[in-house]
């Protein structure tokens, strides 16, 4: 396929039909830049009415739903998107957030500079109560150095060339249970490329709205860690100190008595989820990592 310039944005999703069109309007209300523009729905076997809230949307944007039903997964469905869009300019968000109005103007002007990978933040404010907010500790995220190796995004607002993705293969499918974002900004900086931080390119992200689901997700975060760590600890990656389950383990047993408030018991759920999740991927991936 001739890919030529303009900006193709994909949206990963399975049975996101409860919040896509909310996405959806978010996308074509947004201030586009000039030139070509596209967004691709690449729907991973969806059983609700994913494929008709998208296809409703055809009238508003230059939308198409892409088949990516083959395999389980979103890094799949990412790779299945990309392959299937026309543009040399790639956009990452989800279906169950918002993009912001500035979004796409802003994350364009960074591709205009010269920039092949590129990351916006993650705001909590607008879509989640105060209760859901204390769960993650923070009004936002951005580009950080994660774990003491190298800086990220968040794969709900990620840019890149497909210069770049083609140069590192796409995303990686064995990274299903966490931490497929992290495995591309990672492997990206190590074949050459820089992580650009983009400010004012933001996306309203939904925090996970029951304490089942946070912890069902912080687990999934937690054993991403240890397979980060078979795949990056001869690139130079250092492992977590022996102390650190001793200190986690502080930690809980000193919260645990003031836990009973929705804000602070999802913050426990959630650091006691990530820690289970070390151990469980320590046992899945074979590696000392808790």
């Amino acid at each position: 396929m001739v890919h030529i310039p303009g900006l193709s944005v994909v949206i990963p999703v399975r049975n996101g039909a409860r919040t896509l069109a909310e996405q959806l309007e978010a996308l074509a209300a947004a201030t586009r830049p000039s030139g070509e523009f596209e967004v691709l729905v690449a729907d991973n076997g969806s059983t609700d009415e994913t494929v008709e809230v998208a296809a409703g949307f055809a009238d508003q944007l230059p939308l198409r739903v892409v088949d990516a039903s083959a395999r389980a997964g979103s890094n799949y469905a990412r790779n299945r998107g990309i392959e299937e869009s026309n543009y040399d300019c790639l956009l990452l968000c989800d279906s169950d957030d918002r993009v912001d109005g500035g979004w796409l103007v802003a994350m364009a002007a960074a591709f205009d500079q010269g920039e092949e990978l590129i990351a916006g933040p993650i705001d909590y404010l607008l879509l989640n109560p105060t209760p859901l907010r204390d769960w993650r500790g923070s009004d936002r995220a951005f580009t950080e150095v994660v774990m003491g190796f190298l800086p990220t995004g968040h794969g709900a607002n990620l840019g890149f060339t497909r210069a770049l993705y083609d140069r590192l293969g796409g995303f990686d499918d064995e990274f299903e249970f966490g931490g497929p974002d992290v495995e591309f900004c990672w492997r990206a900086q190590l074949s050459g490329a820089t992580l650009h931080p983009v400010p004012e390119g933001i996306v309203h992200y939904r925090i996970r709205p029951s304490l089942p689901a946070l912890f069902r997700q912080s687990l999934a975060y937690g054993a991403a860690e240890a397979h980060l760590y078979r795949k990056f600890a001869a690139q130079g990656m250092p492992r977590r100190p022996f102390t650190a389950p001793l200190r986690e383990l502080w930690w809980l047993a000193s919260r645990l008595p003031f836990a009973k408030p929705l804000g602070r018991r999802g913050a426990w759920l959630r650091r006691l989820g990530q820690q289970l999740g070390r151990f469980r991927g320590a046992y899945r991936y074979r590696v000392w990592w808790w």
